[in-house]
C-alpha cells in the first residue's frame, strides 16, 4: 500500500496527459509506463501486453475470468453485474476465448485507480490485466525530422516505412536500386529461382494485375515477382491491407527499392481533426462510384470505392469510407463494411452520425465483437435520444437492450438445422409451403444458357420462383424446376403467399410494364401481384390497388385463413425504413386501407418478410434486439389481446449475419428459412430447421435468480407468477430465501 501511495500522487497529472492526448497516441509514455509496472505489482496483480488484437480496442483491461464456451462467459457477466460491476466480454481472435473484463481505460494508471477505488472492495477473487496495443506506436523525433504544418510551430511525428510496416503485420525487406531495378515500393507476390517459373506466375496475375513484373535481385539469382509497383509506401501499404481490392488474397510482402541519392523519408500521419471531410475533387473514377450509389448499384460501386481508395491515403476522406463502407453493408458483405466502418471510427468518430454509429455497431455483431458492439449502441441510442455531441463515456452505461442481447445468447440453442439440397451458389431464399409437398422460393441461379441479365445492386442474376418436391418428414427438397412463365419475368418475382386452396398467389414483382418504372429520383420500386389459377393454370398477375410507383410493397404473407394479407412496405405512415403492414381481403376480392402494425412490432428501422400462423407471427428485422444483420423473430397474439411481446429465435436460427424469411408448420415445429451465413452454398441458402425442445411450460425447465433492476440485489422471498403466451395463469410460487 505504501508503494502505491508513492506513485498515487502522479496518477492526476498524468491521467491529464492522458485525456488530452490524441487518438493515435495509445502507448504510454516510458516513464508513466514504469509507473504502472511498478504500481501493478505493488498490488500483486499480474500484467500482459499483446498487439493488435483486430476488433479489440486498444487499452488496459481487467480481467476477472476466461472461457472457451461463451454461454459460460454470459453467465459470468450476468453474476458479476447483479454485485453492481460493469463487466463486459470481448472476444480474443487470437485464441477464440473469451475474457470478461471489470474496467477498461486508456491509461493503466487510471485502471488502476479504479480496481482501488472501485471494484477491490465489491470484488476480492483474483484479477489481472490486459494491455493491448493496437496502434501506430509513436517515434522518437529528431530535430532533422521536425515538419511544420500550416506556416505554424506544430511538430508532426514522422512514421518510417519500416515502423507504418510493421504496425500492419506486413513483411518487408530493403535493396539499394540499380540501373535494372527502378526506386519504389513493389507489392511481391512469389520468388523464383527459375526465369521461367517466375514468368509463368506473372502470366497468372496479368488478368487482375496489368502492371505486374518480375525483379531479378542484383547479388542473389531470384526473381521476385510484383503485384504492382507504388511510389509512395503508404499507397503500398493501404493496397496490401485491402487485398488489392479483393483480387489477391494470398500472402505479400513489401519489397522497398531504395534510390541512393535521394535521403532517407519518413511518413507523416496526418492529424484527424484536421483531415478534410470533402471528396477528392475532379476524380473521374469517383464520380463513377457515386453514380453507382446514388443507383443503388452497389456492388460495382463497392468495387470502384475500393480501387479510389487503394490509389492512396489522400483520398481516405469522410465521404469516400462512408460510402465504401455503406455499399459494402447495402450488399450484405458484412467484413469488408466492418473493415471501413472502423476506419471511419478511427479516423472520423465524431464526424459520425447515429446511422454510422448504427450500421458499424450491426458490423461489430456480424463478426462476432459483440462486447464492443453493445458500447456502440449505448452510444447511437444516447445520439437517438438526446442529439449528436454525446460524451464516449456514455458508452460505459448500461441499457436494456444488453440485458435483452444476453438473454438472446443464455436461452439459444434449440433447433436442429441443416442446409437443403436445392441451393446454388447464388441467392436462394424466401421458401413457402405449397400443397403437402411442394416447396416454392426465390432464386437467383444462372440456368440461362445464353447470356444472364445481372441486377446491378449484387452484380447476380435476377430472382425467379422455382418449385421442388419436399418430404415433409425429413424435409429433403429436390428436382427444382422454374415455377409458371406466366409468372417469371426478364425481371425480379419473388416472396410468394398462397391461399389456402393453393387457387390465389401473391408475390413480389419489379414495377414493371412494357419497360421498368421509375420514380423522380430514378428508383424502380417493388409491387404486389395477384395471380389466380384457372384450369390448372396460373393467369397473367395483376398489381394490387395500393401498390405505387413512389414506395415499394413486397414480402406478401397470408393469415390461415386466407382473409388478411401481412405485407412491408415504405409506404407514408410507416415508422421506419421498411414496415409490415395488414389489409383485409374483402368477399369481393377487394382490399380495405393498409394498417401499420405498429411500434410495438416495426421499429425505425427495417421488418421484413413476415410469416403468419394461427398462433404466432413471425419477421425478420435488424431494428429489434439481434445478433447481426436481420434476425427472426416471434410474437404470439390472440383476438383478444392482440400482439404481445415480440422474441428473438435466438441461435442457430440467428446468426451474425442475415436470417430472414422463416416459415414454420406449427404442429411438427419443422420449417425453413434463408441465411447468408459462412459454410453455405452460395450468397443466401435456404436450411431446413426442426424445434428441439417443446413450447409447453415446463416447471423443470425454469431456473433464475431474482434481482433488484436498479442496484442488482438479490430478492429472496419474491411472489413469482408464470403465465403462458395469452398471458393465462399457469401457476404462482415464492422465490427461495
Amino acid at each position: 500500500m505504501k508503494i502505491f501511495g508513492k506513485y498515487l500522487l502522479c496518477l492526476f497529472f498524468l491521467s491529464g496527459l492522458i485525456a488530452n492526448a490524441s487518438y493515435l497516441e495509445v502507448v504510454d509514455k516510458p516513464e508513466e509506463q514504469a509507473f504502472f509496472i511498478k504500481a501493478a505489482k505493488s498490488l500483486k496483480l499480474s500484467h500482459r501486453k499483446v498487439n493488435n488484437l483486430d476488433g479489440v480496442e486498444h487499452g488496459y483491461y481487467l480481467i476477472a475470468g476466461v472461457f472457451g464456451d461463451p454461454k459460460n462467459a454470459h453467465r459470468f457477466e450476468k453474476k458479476l453485474s447483479s454485485k453492481g460491476l460493469e463487466a463486459e466480454i470481448m472476444l480474443n481472435p487470437e485464441n477464440k476465448m473469451h475474457y470478461v473484463s471489470l474496467s477498461h481505460r486508456n491509461s493503466g494508471l487510471d485502471l488502476l485507480e479504479d480496481y482501488q477505488k472501485k471494484i477491490k472492495s465489491t470484488y476480492a477473487d483474483k484479477v489481472w490485466i490486459l494491455q493491448v496495443v493496437n496502434e501506430i506506436p509513436e517515434i522518437e523525433k529528431s530535430s532533422a525530422s521536425n515538419i511544420k504544418e500550416d506556416q505554424t510551430s506544430t511538430e508532426s511525428v514522422a512514421i518510417s516505412f519500416a515502423e507504418m510496416a510493421k504496425a500492419n503485420k506486413i513483411a518487408f525487406r530493403s535493396l539499394i536500386a540499380t540501373e535494372n531495378v527502378r526506386a519504389g515500393y513493389y507489392a511481391i507476390g512469389g520468388v523464383f529461382g527459375e526465369k521461367a517459373n517466375a514468368e509463368r506466375f506473372q502470366a497468372k496475375l496479368k488478368s487482375n494485375f496489368l502492371n505486374s513484373g518480375f525483379l531479378k535481385h542484383p547479388e542473389k539469382d531470384l526473381h521476385q515477382v510484383y503485384l504492382n509497383r507504388y511510389d509512395k509506401a503508404e499507397d503500398a501499404i493501404a493496397a496490401s491491407i485491402s487485398k488489392f481490392q479483393g483480387k489477391y488474397k494470398d500472402k505479400v510482402w513489401i519489397l522497398e527499392v531504395i534510390d541512393p541519392k535521394t535521403p532517407s523519408i519518413n511518413i507523416v500521419p496526418e492529424n484527424n481533426s484536421k483531415r478534410s471531410i470533402q471528396a477528392p475533387v475532379n476524380d473521374k473514377l469517383l464520380e463513377k462510384a457515386d453514380a453507382y450509389f446514388d443507383r443503388m448499384w452497389y456492388s460495382e460501386a463497392a468495387d470502384i470505392y475500393e480501387e479510389v481508395l487503394a490509389k492512396g491515403l489522400a483520398n481516405h476522406t469522410y465521404k469516400v469510407i462512408e460510402r465504401a463502407a455503406d455499399a459494402h453493408y447495402f450488399n450484405t458483405n458484412i467484413e469488408r463494411a466492418y473493415y471501413w466502418y472502423n476506419i471511419l471510427y478511427r479516423d472520423y468518430r465524431k464526424e459520425m452520425s447515429a446511422n454510422n454509429l448504427f450500421r458499424y455497431a450491426h458490423t461489430l455483431k456480424g463478426t462476432g465483437k459483440y462486447a464492443r458492439s453493445k458500447r456502440l449502441m449505448r452510444l447511437y441510442d444516447r445520439k437517438i435520444k438526446r442529439g449528436e455531441g454525446e460524451d464516449e463515456e456514455d458508452m460505459n452505461k448500461a441499457v436494456p437492450r444488453e440485458i435483452i442481447l444476453d438473454n438472446i445468447l443464455a436461452n439459444s440453442g434449440n433447433f436442429e438445422i441443416r442446409n437443403i439440397g436445392v441451393n446454388s451458389r447464388y441467392s436462394d431464399f424466401a421458401p413457402m409451403f405449397y400443397g403437402e409437398d411442394k416447396l416454392v422460393y426465390s432464386s437467383s441461379v444462372d440456368s440461362a444458357f445464353l447470356k444472364t441479365r445481372r441486377y446491378k445492386w449484387n452484380n447476380q442474376p435476377y430472382l425467379d420462383l422455382y418449385v421442388a418436391k419436399m418430404n415433409k418428414e425429413n424435409q429433403e427438397v429436390k428436382d427444382a424446376v422454374k415455377f409458371s412463365k406466366k409468372i417469371n419475368t426478364k425481371y425480379h418475382e419473388a416472396s410468394v403467399a398462397f391461399s389456402p386452396d393453393n387457387t390465389t398467389m401473391y408475390f413480389t414483382r419489379n414495377n414493371y410494364g412494357k419497360k421498368l418504372k421509375r420514380d423522380n429520383k430514378g428508383v424502380n420500386h417493388l409491387k404486389i401481384y395477384r395471380s389466380k389459377k384457372v384450369n390448372g393454370e396460373w393467369t397473367e398477375a395483376q398489381e394490387l390497388p395500393f401498390n405505387s410507383d413512389n414506395y415499394s410493397t413486397g414480402h406478401p404473407a397470408l393469415s390461415p385463413d386466407g382473409k388478411q394479407l401481412y405485407f412491408v412496405s415504405d409506404m407514408p405512415g410507416s415508422i421506419g425504413q421498411t414496415d409490415i403492414f395488414v389489409v383485409d381481403i374483402l368477399e369481393d376480392g377487394s382490399f380495405s386501407d393498409p394498417k401499420n402494425l405498429g411500434p410495438e412490432i416495426n421499429t425505425e428501422r427495417r421488418e421484413m418478410f413476415p410469416f403468419i400462423t394461427d398462433k404466432k407471427l413471425y419477421f425478420s428485422s435488424n431494428g429489434h434486439v439481434g445478433l447481426g444483420g436481420l434476425d427472426v423473430f416471434e410474437v404470439a397474439y390472440s383476438e383478444e389481446e392482440g400482439f404481445m411481446d415480440v422474441h428473438n429465435l435466438g441461435q442457430p436460427i440467428n446468426s451474425k449475419v442475415d436470417d430472414f424469411s422463416y416459415i414454420v408448420d406449427e404442429k411438427s415445429q419443422k420449417g425453413f428459412f434463408a441465411s447468408n451465413r459462412r459454410g453455405g452454398k452460395g450468397d443466401d441458402d435456404i436450411y431446413s430447421f426442426k424445434r428441439l425442445v417443446p413450447e409447453e411450460a415446463n416447471e423443470n425447465a425454469i431456473a433464475g435468480v431474482i434481482t433488484e433492476r436498479i442496484t442488482g440485489e438479490i430478492m429472496p422471498g419474491t411472489l413469482v407468477t408464470l403465465l403462458d403466451e395469452n398471458n393465462i395463469k399457469l401457476k404462482e410460487m415464492l422465490s427461495d430465501e
